[in-house]
């Protein structure tokens, strides 16, 4: 009979520490200071290698969250504004075919990001469906 305490899983694991949880890495909001140096580095560089990316940029960042700031904001392919009547219509059409399938979604509507559609979803759309299917009570 096996020792319970030799197997793998009682060995102690090093696991990884959460992306912001560092000493040192900064979080909250971004400056207009730290996109222009992740905008330029990106311009300069390239997108990639997120992990590595806040070092060599000089921005007290985790990757991940260069990441994000880079797809969902500072992408120049990135509409900003209000979503149109026209994009509306086909996240409708899409969320009735694919359900909430954020990213597939947002690759059928150019320039806007999964993030802002399941957003506009959450905020506007879901409340005016259901508005619609049931009617208001007269009294």
């Amino acid at each position: 009979m096996r020792n319970p305490s030799s197997s793998s899983s009682a060995r102690s694991r090093s696991t990884p520490t959460p992306c912001c949880g560092k000493v040192g890495i900064k979080r909250g909001p971004w400056t207009p200071e730290e996109d222009e140096i992740l905008a330029n580095y990106i311009r300069k560089d390239g997108e990639g290698r997120w992990r590595t990316l806040p070092k060599r940029a000089g921005l007290l960042r985790c990757g991940k969250s260069c990441r994000l700031r880079w797809m969902n904001y500072l992408r120049p392919s990135v509409k900003r504004g209000r979503i149109a009547p026209d994009e509306e219509d086909l996240i409708l059409r899409l969320h009735r075919l694919l359900g909430n399938r954020w990213s597939l979604i947002a690759g059928r509507i150019p320039g806007r990001t999964d993030n802002e559609i399941k957003n506009y979803w959450n905020t506007h759309l879901s409340k005016k469906l259901i508005r619609q299917v049931k009617p208001r009570r007269s009294i």
